[in-house]
């Protein structure tokens, strides 16, 4: 089955209509469930969610090799595991995945909301001068690098505020290798960029639309429920492949993301996902959806 490709840094996901398909009926089947998540004191993971569900789905399609489902029915009916979670995991990914993209599209046409001009001048000023100083000392480090060119390729205002976080993060990380720059480095430039992120994002937020609401509340249960279904399939796919890499086969969705963001996106070739298990020695999964 194919896997949901990640959108670029506009919003515009780049996704063949016969996945948007699986994905929105997905979405549809999961929407009880999601609906009876309460979104009081509900947050959203701070990581890349469409990532997270590509990881979920690779994770899913191992798990349903003919072998491994045998096992994993006989581990269910000793009480040791909820299958049901397993049997959901690649359909509530899913699901996720159309939850993030339905925020990406009405954020994509929200985003030229009216700003002060003198906020965005000031911000993107500051941009350039972070990324120049950060380009320059750290042209050796090829994460570094690849951070970078996420960062460049932003454009609109949510993606101005993400750049700013994402240069204040990395000024604080590389602070030893660009603090003795003459030119471009100034100390403050870490603090005000991440203060102007927030800035941007509370004036975008304050005109939020209802659709941007509604799919921001979707997106915020959906984290909720993937992390749920995933963590089950992590602890058994790592007890059924104790002796074979089972970290590495079964990474948590923080390490996984994290891994789909070394490589900048404008060399990411369409098929390319987030680190998934290697093929299991076992017999293919069955195609469909779990």
């Amino acid at each position: 089955m194919p896997k949901p490709k990640n959108p670029n840094k506009s919003g515009t996901p780049a996704v063949e209509p016969t996945q948007l398909h699986i994905a929105e009926a997905a979405f549809q089947r999961v929407k009880p469930a999601l609906d009876a998540i309460p979104l009081a004191g509900l947050d959203t993971p701070r990581l890349d969610l469409q990532a997270a569900a590509v990881q979920a789905i690779g994770v899913a399609q191992t798990l349903a090799a003919p072998q491994l489902r045998q096992r994993i029915a006989a581990i269910a009916a000793a009480g040791a595991l909820d299958a049901a979670l397993i049997d959901g995991l690649e359909s509530v990914a899913w699901a996720t995945w159309f939850a993030r993209h339905k925020l990406l599209l009405t954020s994509a046409t929200h985003s030229g909301a009216a700003l002060p001009a003198t906020l965005v001048e000031r911000a993107y000023e500051m941009r350039a001068r972070m990324l120049k100083t950060l380009e320059y000392h750290l042209d050796g480090d090829a994460e570094a690098t690849a951070q970078l060119a996420h960062l460049r390729a932003g454009s609109g205002h949510l993606d101005l505020a993400n750049d700013l976080s994402g240069a204040a993060d990395m000024y604080r990380k590389h602070r030893d290798a660009i603090q003795d720059d003459k030119r471009n480095f100034r100390s403050e430039d870490e603090q005000d960029a991440s203060a102007l992120a927030e800035q941007i994002l509370r004036l975008l937020g304050a005109t939020s639309t209802p659709e941007q609401m509604l799919w921001k509340g979707y997106q915020a249960r959906a984290a909720k429920l993937l992390f749920r279904h995933y963590d089950e399939a992590v602890r058994i796919g790592r007890f059924l492949f104790y002796y074979d890499d089972p970290e590495g086969r079964f990474p948590n969705l923080y390490t996984a993301t994290r891994a789909t963001h070394a490589s900048p996106r404008p060399d990411k070739k369409p098929d390319a996902g987030p680190v998934k298990p290697e093929p299991a020695p076992v017999e293919p999964p069955v195609a469909g959806i779990a």
